[in-house]
């Protein structure tokens, strides 16, 4: 990772790779106020609400019910709290601004954007787009992440502008806090797949949801023998992921399909994995994208799936948590996929009983970097579950 000192008492820039253009102070300046904000409400405000919760409203809410409330309840009644209406009030905003300062950057930068993927177009690794893939309906519905259009709206020929967003605000707004790539998760998740299943030596890796590569090129580098191939529905995400990829020189290969449905042929993967890919899905998407991991898998092949932890992993207080993604994020599916049994829905699928997983993966950032695990959303571990086929 490289940076640039652009003076004014300012950190360096993040300038992990070429697609990520450097900006004026103003621009860097308003990308930490969002960055500070967002950390504040998160890290330091946050948890204050469970003190309130646990002093105030549960004794309230156990006299009325005549038992311990659950998540739904918690969460209805911590929304009436004048303090957790103002958090959730201050986290929109703040996501709000984020884009709309990523936004303006990325606009002003798209020319330059362009150019620098033309410049990177011949690879390593290569894209394949689909222009009359049909984008599932669940996407269409919702502004998914509060992103105006979510992340597959084409607004021109060749557009990357979501996946720019995307890559900048992880990278720059979080200033690192996954790694210097934003691939903490990918470093984490592949390291955990070799020393759990140390047999396995995949010769063929397939990621469902890639979006721009941050978990992707990790598993390429951890598996450097291996054919890498990452899906997803969002033109926009993939040139951007496929130009970034090439940035770094990483040989993987992203192409537009639907996890539903993919046209690879049957059980040729040693491994399909996705991370915070099932919960954007729909009830009626999540058993069919499982019964296309057990499609594709080898006989011995293993399917991971990283996501945050299900509801029967927590307590009824964190798991109400999850109630500003689903009401203020546009993650509805969240508030059913959690409670969902994955583990018979693996079974459907055609995965033998007792061949699931689940697991808590420490990051490997937070434990390399002394990373405090309190300032990440995740508590410096991953949550993921799969099964082997």
């Amino acid at each position: 990772m490289t940076s640039l000192a652009i003076g004014s008492g300012l950190p360096d820039q993040p300038i992990p790779h070429a697609m990520i253009l450097p900006v004026g102070d103003d621009e860097f300046e308003a990308e930490l106020f969002c960055r500070e904000l967002n950390l504040f409400l998160e890290a330091t405000m946050r948890p204050r609400l469970r003190t309130i919760y646990e002093t105030r409203i549960h004794p309230e809410l156990v006299e009325r019910l005549g038992r311990e409330p659950t998540r739904r309840e918690i969460a209805k009644a911590m929304r009436e709290v004048e303090v957790n209406k103002l958090w959730y009030s201050l986290r929109t905003q703040t996501q709000q601004a984020m884009y709309k300062v990523a936004g303006e950057i990325i606009e002003r930068q798209a020319p330059s954007l362009k150019q620098a993927a033309r410049n990177l177009e011949n690879g390593p690794g290569t894209l394949t787009l689909d222009p009359d893939l049909e984008i599932p309906r669940y996407m269409q519905a919702l502004d998914t992440h509060n992103l105006q259009g979510g992340y597959h709206t084409e607004r021109e020929a060749d557009d990357l502008r979501a996946g720019a967003i995307y890559d900048r605000n992880m990278t720059v707004n979080r200033m690192g806090m996954q790694g210097a790539l934003t691939d903490d998760s990918g470093i984490t998740m592949s390291g955990w797949i070799e020393s759990a299943f140390p047999d396995l030596k995949p010769k063929r890796i397939l990621e469902m949801g890639c979006t721009v590569g941050h978990t992707l090129v990790p598993f390429k580098q951890r598996f450097p023998d291996a054919e890498v191939i990452g899906i997803d529905v969002a033109a926009p995400c993939l040139r951007y992921g496929h130009a970034r990829a090439a940035a770094l020189g990483a040989d993987v290969h992203f192409s537009q399909q639907n996890a539903e449905t993919t046209n690879f042929p049957d059980g040729s993967f040693d491994l399909v994995y996705s991370y915070i890919l099932l919960h954007e899905t729909s009830a009626k998407a999540l058993p069919n994208i499982i019964r296309e991991c057990h499609r594709l898998l080898r006989p011995g092949g293993v399917m991971m799936h990283g996501e945050a932890p299900q509801f029967d992993e927590l307590d009824a207080y964190t798991a109400s948590l999850r109630d500003w993604d689903i009401t203020c994020n546009y993650e509805p599916f969240m508030d059913t996929i959690y409670e969902l049994n994955l583990e018979e829905i693996y079974r459907d699928a055609g995965f033998a009983p007792g061949a699931s997983f689940r697991h808590f993966i420490p990051s490997e950032h937070v434990r390399k970097n002394g990373v405090d695990p309190r300032i990440t959303r995740n508590g410096g571990k991953f949550f993921v579950t799969g099964a082997v086929k």
